[in-house]
């Protein structure tokens, strides 16, 4: 029987080379409900942040080089959907500088 869980699936802070910020567990099946990015340092980010099937090519889910004003705050919230071994991945150009916390619901 499958379970289905609301929840906070990660939070962390964005390097500044791309890297996995959330993967999809085995057996299971995410929908991404928000992702919230807040720019803690005292200068303008750049952000990007991608979607990549498991085995394939991450593609964007935000505005290429997305411009994070100082102590500025970016809501994406288009539902987005994981199957296991899928990954959201993000960048930003100061590392430690993008605080961000992914909600959603898992299905496992």
């Amino acid at each position: 029987m499958a379970t289905a869980a609301i929840k906070s699936l990660a939070d962390g802070q964005l390097a500044a080379a791309k890297g996995t910020i959330y993967t999809c567990l085995a057996a299971t099946q995410t929908i991404v409900k928000r992702i919230t990015l807040v720019n803690t340092n005292t200068t303008t980010e750049t952000v990007n942040i991608y979607f990549k099937a498991s085995g394939g090519t991450s593609r964007r889910i935000a505005p290429q080089s997305l411009q994070m004003p100082a102590k500025y705050m970016a809501v994406i919230d288009d539902e987005i959907t994981l199957e296991a071994a899928d990954i959201l991945e993000g960048d930003t150009t100061t590392a430690a500088k993008i605080d961000f916390c992914i909600s959603g619901v898992e299905n496992s």
